[in-house]
């Protein structure tokens, strides 16, 4: 076995452990997948069991592909097609079909996927007369899924404190009619695999004998009923690996727990537990930055990264303006890089909130670069913003029916699929627009009940309209959000979707206020072109891009380059809770996220935030994310220049501390703008970055030295 010849001592050391329960903290970029693959691989050449003895649990079907292949190529065994390699509810769904009639269900059982679980609840809403607009269908389906997980059953979720009732009824109607449908949705996969498990017995016995090996990968992300499924199979043989990063645990709000990594020990108290802290990605002076982050976690196992990689690049810190200036900065700064030869594909822009992606398309597009919104649909995709802009457009042309038909129902009204295809049809056959028909012909075509909700929105399309004409796009945007209760309908919501949409939609009326400044049409109708003219691009030649995401999409992946943004206080960390205890937990899983998001640079990490922000189109001050006053000063470049190539003895990767404008600059100075022409200094910022000039013909204006390219006149 050669290949062991490959691995460090802490790697080698966990792949030669193969007996009893063993914790590996594997920390970022450390070779946590090469641990696995490789201890499997050793644990079937040394004939300790065979394939089918094996389970290994991954997150995601592709993971558990790549991990076969791998083993594949280490491994002669002719019978390596038994070895369960899966995620979690590929292995359940598998037990399932072979032991679901122990439980009232057949076996050949239907798996119902998320479509269809919504559907279903529909039906009991219906069943049950709730009204939809009342008790929110995503919440309840959430709400569900958090009690599956958590392995709680209609008849005990009241000792869960105050639930809604409607709820509860809901969820036992719903458990109800997947059995009579016999059907399971993805929760209940791991549900009554547990429940087979405790309710028989000699089922589970059987199972804990079969696999005598047990591995599983991100156990960090683990949520209750994975851990307590692997904690019963695993109590015969005992030997139970699991390897994650406490310090890279992110996703609570899909239910996982960070204790049941912190708590393993406590779980198995004869525990082994090794520590991976070489990495094998970063330079040294962004694994120190990263420590220095988490470590001012208390909820944590104590590790520190480290590697042999050279010191690198200092991080550098741009403090911008506004968000349009860190947007530009970005962009000016990967056109550079790239001409000095980084692929844009090797460059990552992250951020915390999907809402930010806006300005960095809109900077990308007018620089030519190529990018892509991962995990993502680029901002003027997103269903609340396509919706708001179908609003828009019925006001500059009320026959456009693609965006009539779009927001009939939106926010709902109770006009129907049904309606809506009549609808069609009669504008077919009449040959007139939808809008037309139901203004002038809808009376008599429609029952008095359905008419009367066509003729509420059509009249509420009139209105809009009317009072559209005297107001800006800003303006306008926020009298549709009103009118419709568009807005109102997202934020009295408690899906983290819909918050997401309000924020989305924010950004959206931000970006009306820029178009605003800096166009001389400002209709409402030149708006909506310029829209349509930046984004309307066939990029399908290009496969090279910059990739945009938010830090969550961007865990497991690296980058040559990352530009962390946004890093404000409210913005990053993102906190919501009222409650003290609630918010520290908040702020440590941002902190993790912050974590994240540094050991995704493998050579370069630049931070930015801004001073201003627009909310609502309105500016709002902002203060610099407290986690990047956790770095120590000593790594940290601070630059007012987007980043340029130096070329020395080598190419280096740089940017200017300080301008020679900066440094000529001071109060009294007179000075010549291109556009704006002679004024007079009034005030220059402390961190030299911001200037304030009083000029002849246009008065006061706030400018950015960074590019207002000012000559000093006198």
């Amino acid at each position: 076995m050669e290949w062991l010849k490959e691995l460090n001592k802490e790697q080698l050391e966990a792949v030669l452990s193969t007996e009893g329960p063993l914790l590996v903290l594997a920390g970022a970029g450390s070779g946590k997948t090469k641990v696995i693959t490789y201890r499997i691989a050793y644990i079937l050449n040394m004939g300790l069991a065979k394939p089918s003895n094996i389970l290994a649990i991954t997150f995601t079907n592709k993971a558990a592909d790549e991990m076969k292949e791998r083993i594949k190529k280490l491994v002669s065994v002719e019978s390596f097609s038994e070895m369960w390699v899966s995620t979690f509810h590929s292995a359940c769904a598998k037990i399932l079909r072979m032991e679901a009639h122990n439980i009232g269900f057949s076996n050949n059982f239907v798996i119902f996927d998320m479509q269809d679980k919504n559907q279903l609840l529909k039906e009991c809403f219906t069943k049950l007369n709730i009204d939809e607009e009342r008790l929110e269908l995503k919440f309840v389906s959430r709400l569900i899924s958090n009690f599956k997980n958590m392995l709680i059953d209609p008849s005990d979720v009241y000792k869960e404190g105050n639930v809604d009732p409607r709820v509860v009824e809901v969820y036992r109607l719903y458990n109800k009619l997947l059995k009579e449908y016999n059907a399971f949705d993805f929760d209940d996969l791991l549900y009554y695999t547990i429940m087979l498990f405790k309710t028989n017995p000699d089922i589970l016995e059987k199972y804990q004998h079969k696999f005598k090996y047990i591995l599983v990968d991100e156990y960090q992300d683990t949520n209750h009923a994975q851990f307590y499924l692997i904690y019963l199979l695993s109590q015969k043989h005992r030997n139970i690996c699991v390897v994650g990063d406490d310090d890279q645990s992110i996703y609570s709000f899909r239910g996982a727990d960070v204790r049941n990594i912190l708590e393993f020990e406590n779980v198995f108290p004869d525990t082994k537990v090794i520590k991976l802290e070489k990495n094998y990605r970063s330079t040294k002076i962004i694994l120190s930055a990263a420590n220095e982050v988490i470590k001012n976690n208390k909820y944590r196992k104590s590790k520190s990264l480290w590697t042999d990689n050279n010191g690198g690049e200092k991080i550098y810190l741009y403090s911008a303006f506004d968000e349009i200036d860190e947007a530009n900065f970005v962009s000016m700064s990967i056109k550079n890089l790239i001409q000095s030869g980084i692929k844009p594909s090797e460059i990552g822009i992250l951020y915390r909130t999907n809402a930010q992606s806006l300005n960095f398309e809109n900077s990308l597009s007018s620089h030519s670069i190529p990018y892509k919104v991962v995990g993502s649909l680029r901002f003027y995709e997103r269903k609340e913003i396509k919706d708001i802009i179908a609003y828009l457009r019925l006001i500059t042309n009320p026959d456009d029916n693609l965006s009539l038909f779009r927001v009939i129902n939106v926010p709902k009204r109770g006009i129907g699929p049904s309606t809506v295809e009549k609808i069609k049809v009669l504008s077919d056959e009449y040959g007139i627009s939808a809008y037309r028909l139901l203004k002038e012909k809808g009376n008599f075509e429609f029952d008095r009940r359905t008419y009367a909700k066509l003729y509420d929105f059509i009249l509420l399309l009139e209105r809009i309209r009317t009072e559209a004409e005297s107001k800006s796009v800003v303006e306008v945007i926020e009298l549709v959000l009103d009118k419709t209760k568009y807005m109102e309908s997202l934020l009295s919501s408690k899906n983290e979707e819909d918050f997401q949409r309000a924020k989305n939609i924010e950004q959206l009326i931000s970006a009306a206020a820029m178009f605003e400044e800096e166009n001389e049409d400002k209709s409402l109708q030149n708006f909506l072109n310029s829209i349509t003219l930046n984004f309307e691009e066939d990029d399908s030649q290009k496969e090279d891009k910059v990739m945009l995401m938010t830090v969550h999409a961007a865990k497991g992946l690296e980058f040559e380059v990352v530009f962390l943004t946004g890093l404000e206080e409210g913005l990053f960390p993102l906190m919501r809770s009222e409650n003290e205890i609630e918010l520290q937990n908040e702020l440590e899983e941002e902190r993790r996220l912050c974590y994240v998001a540094i050991t995704r640079a493998k050579r370069l990490l630049v931070l930015t935030y801004a001073n201003n922000r627009r909310v609502f189109g309105r500016f709002s001050s902002r203060q610099r994310s407290c986690f990047i006053d956790e770095i120590p000063t000593k790594y940290i470049q601070q630059i007012y220049t987007p980043l340029m190539i130096i070329k020395s003895s080598g190419t280096q990767i740089s940017g200017n501390t300080e301008s020679s404008t900066k440094k000529a600059l001071a109060v009294g100075d007179i000075i010549q703008h291109k556009k704006f022409g002679i004024g007079k200094v009034l005030s220059v910022s402390e961190d030299m970055n911001e200037v304030l000039i009083d000029f002849e013909k246009f008065g006061q204006k706030r400018l950015l030295l960074s590019y207002a390219n000012l000559i000093k006149i006198g």
